[in-house]
């Protein structure tokens, strides 16, 4: 007889904090300008849209399960429309139960028109987990060599061809999260789906940032809080740490201090029933710090050390 996965209702409400490096090389290029790496350009600081973070989380998840798991994607490498996508996964009911980014992060889904009403429309739906622009904690310089060339001309000529590469020095970008149990509630989001989103989300700025202008990212932290109740929600998780640069022009992660104990006092004292945290060894004290957290006040924890 086969067996029937049963999948666990999301009960709680989370906080998602996600920090990683990005070293010599181009986050988020905007295309508007060149491809230039999004920037605030009165304060200096690196900007990247929550779409490239979901982008890569997608990927990855295509690269382990394939395609027909995923909504928003291409189709033998060129880009296709809604309409078009569907025709891969079904029926419309079957995209929240097929595609787990549809489930998470929410679609928009066509429906066919019928002969008494022959105009379709489109349902929309609003996922659980939404992510803010992530920004640099710091000032960011842009490399200032841009020019490259290529000894591959369109023509028998001699020459190479002549181009811009724009990218940082470093920035260490942070971005906040929020999960919402109720959205869940409509989309279908699982609990199962959010560790899904807890595992693969470190993974996917390590393997599906090997491409000549993203290579040089690195994941340093994850956090996720869960909360007892929907008021218990903090809002942006990033004001809560210290960032001060011992340097004028920052080029790698220790010209920065940060210092995290505001957010540990925040696991401490607030109604935080379940904590899940990775840290690589630049973060090692702030795991450890929720560890102790954990273990003094019996909450539900699991850290690790990446």
């Amino acid at each position: 007889m086969m067996r029937v996965k049963i999948m666990s209702k999301i009960q709680n409400n989370s906080e998602i904090l996600f920090i990683y490096e990005a070293k010599l090389t181009n986050p988020n290029g905007d295309p508007d300008d060149e491809n230039r790496p999004r920037m605030d350009p009165k304060m200096r600081r690196n900007l990247v849209s929550d779409v490239r973070l979901k982008r890569y989380f997608r990927d990855y998840m295509i690269s382990q399960k394939g395609e027909d798991n995923i909504w928003v994607t291409k189709l033998d490498g060129r880009n296709v429309d809604a309409t078009e996508r569907l025709k891969k996964i079904g029926e419309p009911e079957d995209v929240l139960k097929k595609c787990i980014d549809a489930r998470l992060f929410g679609a928009t889904i066509p429906e066919k028109g019928t002969e008494s009403k022959s105009k379709g429309r489109s349902t929309s739906y609003t996922g659980p987990v939404q992510f803010t622009w992530g920004y640099s904690l710091h000032k960011v310089d842009l490399v200032d060599s841009r020019t490259i060339t290529s000894i591959l001309s369109g023509r028998d000529t001699g020459y190479g061809n002549i181009g811009k590469d724009y990218r940082v020095y470093y920035s260490l970008i942070a971005f906040y999260g929020a999960v919402s149990a109720k959205r869940a509630e409509i989309t279908g989001a699982s609990e199962e789906d959010l560790s899904e989103l807890d595992e693969s989300l470190w993974k996917s700025l390590i393997t599906e940032s090997v491409t000549r202008s993203k290579i040089g990212q690195r994941p340093l932290l994850y956090l996720r809080m869960e909360y007892s109740s929907p008021e218990s929600m903090k809002g942006d998780l990033r004001r809560f740490i210290s960032v001060k640069e011992k340097k004028d022009n920052i080029r790698e992660f220790f010209d920065l201090e940060l210092k995290m104990d505001n957010l540990l006092k925040l696991i401490e004292q607030t109604e935080v029933v379940k904590v899940i945290a990775k840290c690589s060894d630049e973060f090692r004290g702030f795991c450890d710090g929720v560890a102790k957290i954990c273990n003094d006040k019996n909450k539900t924890c699991k850290v690790d050390i990446k």
